[in-house]
């Protein structure tokens, strides 16, 4: 099998219209029939990563000849990196994957895994689940390892439990090989947690509707100024990007009318040269293969290609159960300073996708003083709506449905 590594260069500069946001350079390795690589300290690790969130199920059970299937395929291919995490698939998703990696060759299988900051009750807690998620993995060892979605409930775990240090005392036993943290707070949070460490590697939500809407640019230049690596989680926005609708779909269509949703969405989120793998939750063995191929024939977006998805972003924002455009002439007259478009395309998402945990995730990445619930229903808002939206009714309503998910009701 020929192998032919070459360099890639991403002509771009922060905030300009090529959003191929890197250092200038980045280095793409493909070989034959295999998914495309790109080098990270002394791995070669491929762009598409196996996101083990939303696993092939049998009622409420892994199947597991699927998911034997699909990991056989994956690693023909080149694709082996393997992310799981403690409570995914109910804290089955471990337990799975430890099944069928143990099937192979350690040394060929990258495993990312995550220690629970919202689980922690003492510094104990650190290296007892840790062992567990060892012995669950079946491995001796794993090869990213990350403080699992900091954010304004568990930050307080991560500091006070000092779960970096304990991170790093792993790595130092060989038991960890790189440590890292994923993400889901606010801007302002990331640019303290960012610099607080020597993190080896930062798992933020990437995805060409979130660019704008929760200022995921804004994170990816955080990280990227403190020269952290990025893998990225949730590129297709939890198939919110997949199943567009029949607008968005015409519009990606007129431009590449061969291109798939999913490929369109996997390519926009790999073609940042600060990212180390993207993460697909694949549920099937086609969406597997599908990916696959995507990634077999990769090619970084071109800025035509980056401009058509920030069209069909739009379209997304303005379809839905609110027809919000997101010209934000709302926002320059708001005197609580409430990011309403943003509050409106997560409301949209949801309603198209019915993902409660998304829906609260994303929501919660707003900062405070952005969130619904500061309106004071001033009505300045409805004035300046092109749209004639009843803009402070909206907002209370999103704000109920957020506090109905989070209630569990």
């Amino acid at each position: 099998m020929k192998r032919r590594e070459f360099i890639i260069n991403s002509a771009l500069t922060l905030g300009g219209t090529a959003l191929l946001a890197g250092c200038g350079k980045h280095e793409v390795i493909l070989s034959e029939n295999q998914v495309a690589k790109r080098k990270f300290k002394s791995l070669d690790v491929p762009l598409l990563g196996f996101g083990c969130m939303r696993l092939p199920m049998k009622g409420d059970e892994v199947d597991m000849n699927e998911l034997e299937k699909m990991v056989e395929y994956a690693m023909q291919h080149g694709a082996n990196y393997f992310d799981t995490a403690y409570m995914y698939v109910d804290g089955k998703s471990e337990i799975a994957m430890g099944k069928v990696l143990k099937n192979y060759n350690r040394k060929d299988i990258i495993i990312a895994d995550k220690s629970p900051a919202m689980y922690m009750k003492s510094k104990d807690d650190v290296k007892r689940i840790f062992e567990e998620q060892l012995k669950k993995c079946q491995t001796d060892y794993f090869d990213f390892y990350m403080v699992h979605n900091i954010n304004k409930n568990t930050i307080d775990n991560y500091r006070n439990f000092e779960m970096y240090k304990q991170l790093d005392d792993f790595r130092r036993q060989g038991l960890v090989k790189y440590v890292g943290f994923s993400f889901h707070g606010t801007p302002d949070m990331l640019r303290e947690v960012a610099p607080e460490h020597p993190w080896d590697f930062a798992q933020l939500q990437i995805n060409y509707l979130d660019w704008d809407v929760v200022k995921a640019h804004e994170q990816y230049d955080i990280v990227q100024a403190q020269k952290i690596p990025v893998t990225v989680m949730e590129p297709l926005r939890g198939g919110g990007l997949v199943n567009l609708s029949d607008k968005a779909m015409a519009k990606l269509k007129e431009h590449y009318p061969d291109t798939t949703p999913a490929a369109f969405g996997l390519r926009w989120a790999a073609s940042r040269a600060n990212v180390v793998t993207v993460l697909s939750g694949m549920s099937n063995l086609q969406q597997m293969k599908d990916n696959i191929e995507t990634f077999i024939h990769y090619k970084d977006m071109t800025e035509e290609e980056i401009k058509v998805a920030d069209e069909v972003a739009k379209i997304i924002q303005s379809q839905g159960e609110i027809n919000c455009t997101a010209c934000r002439y709302c926002m320059e007259v708001c005197p609580r300073g409430i990011n309403i478009p943003a509050a409106f395309a997560l409301y949209n998402q949801y309603k198209v996708t019915g993902n409660k945990m998304l829906f609260s995730i994303y929501y919660d990445t707003l900062a405070d003083a952005e969130k619904p619930d500061k309106c004071i229903k001033c009505g300045l808002c409805n004035k300046n709506c092109p749209q004639s939206l009843e803009i402070p009714t909206l907002l209370a309503k999103i704000e109920d449905t957020y506090k109905q998910i989070k209630g569990g009701k």
